[in-house]
């Protein structure tokens, strides 16, 4: 079961497309850094649009009969955790699967 919140489902969505588009883009001579530079990838997009949708401007929303004050915040996540840590963890694996290619 996967759980998430606001547009955090597209977190494993941007990782599977990179991971796609990397492969039908890329020749021989590169396929052992294919996966890596795919992950690097998604790691720097998930943290892009996290940042971006997470730090939108909070709402102020009054209810009409109670006068109660409630703020509504965004919350893009997937499994609890915000899209831009996703970005982060992509890319620390990314890059330890680059350098160990690399070797």
């Amino acid at each position: 079961m996967i759980i998430w919140s606001g547009r955090g489902i597209l977190t494993p969505l941007i990782l599977i497309a990179s991971i796609v588009l990397f492969i039908s883009i890329s020749s021989e001579s590169v396929g052992v850094y294919t996966f890596p530079l795919s992950i690097l990838l998604a790691g720097a997009a998930n943290w892009y649009l996290g940042k971006k949708w997470n730090n939108t401007p909070d709402r102020i929303v009054v209810d009409e009969t109670t006068g109660e004050r409630i703020e509504l915040k965004s919350n893009h996540t997937l499994f609890w955790i915000k899209m831009e840590y996703w970005g982060v963890l992509f890319s620390v694996i990314g890059g330890i699967q680059l350098v160990t290619a690399l070797v």
